[in-house]
């Protein structure tokens, strides 16, 4: 064993003995269905209701889907002329340059870097995480407001992060940002996985390559076969006017929600921003 191996094999015994989470840097990328599991995840913020948050008043708790639109958070975003937002976490860092370095720390320094920043952010946290660790399914993260796209990839790729979330404009849209390549699947998973449709959809998944099957993998288990079956959608067909969990959603068809899906998750707006005050509301930089 190396010097280096015999450090960390001594370092990770002597966490475990203090009962200490023991983080095993994981290779960038993502394989199919981790990327199906963070989609999964929601995300879960509190923040002063728009009319008190100047008085210090009562909270709003916004729970957030990835892939969805969520309106009281849209709301928000615009009472409070907040232009975009991006949920960024410093736990499970892909690589760990420094060594064995708990979860608390990262927080900690993703915290002390937007504050040196002077970027507007609020502790949050995201919820259904698929994680065989010391942590039971939630995660820390920050959600931060009025950053540019760059910027967001930037601090991400600095804290070693595989994915994060964007918000990219005030409409409430979720998007999973995917900052490392999605690894091809094997041939055995993409058989185990197409063993589990049945007639047209077992043939269109069977003819699928590698590549065109790693991306439906990727993809919701709710849209496989939106995906794998394009030619018997009904673009005109009503669609609902109540999720199933009781959302309300607007009136129209298959094709106007696609259309209304596709504005939220590609209006990007970026701003250069100046704070002009110590609260949450920032104003355009004049030219």
């Amino acid at each position: 064993m190396s010097a280096k191996g015999i450090y960390y094999h001594f370092l990770r015994k002597d966490r475990a003995a203090k009962g200490l989470p023991i983080i095993v840097p994981q290779p960038p990328g993502l394989r199919a269905f981790g990327i199906r599991s963070k989609r999964k995840e929601q995300y879960v913020v509190k923040l002063f209701k728009p009319i008190e948050s100047s008085t210090g008043g009562n909270w709003n708790v916004y729970q957030l889907k990835i892939g969805e639109i969520n309106q009281t958070f849209s709301n928000y975003m615009k009472t409070e002329r907040l232009y975009n937002a991006c949920f960024i976490s410093g736990w499970d860092p892909y690589e760990n340059p420094n060594g064995d370095i708990p979860n608390a720390i990262n927080h900690q320094r993703l915290k002390d870097h937007l504050t040196v920043e002077s970027l507007i952010h609020v502790e949050a946290k995201s919820t259904g995480v698929d994680h065989v660790g010391f942590y039971d399914g939630e995660r820390p993260c920050f959600v931060i407001f009025n950053i540019s796209k760059e910027k967001a990839d930037e601090i991400a790729d600095c804290f070693y992060q595989n994915t994060y979330v964007r918000v990219p404009n005030p409409m409430g849209y979720l998007k999973l940002e995917i900052r490392q390549p999605v690894q091809k699947t094997y041939s055995d998973w993409k058989s185990q996985w197409v063993e589990s449709f049945h007639g047209m959809a077992h043939e269109a998944a069977r003819r699928l390559s590698l590549d065109s099957a790693t991306e439906i993998m990727s993809a919701p288990e709710s849209e496989e076969l939106h995906w794998l079956l394009p030619e018997l959608r009904d673009v005109n067909k009503p669609w609902p006017m109540v999720t199933p969990t009781g959302d309300q959603k607007g009136a129209g068809t298959e094709w106007d929600r696609l259309s209304k899906l596709h504005k939220a998750a590609n209006w990007e707006i970026n701003c250069d921003l100046t704070p002009i005050d110590s609260g949450s509301r920032c104003e355009p930089v004049d030219d």
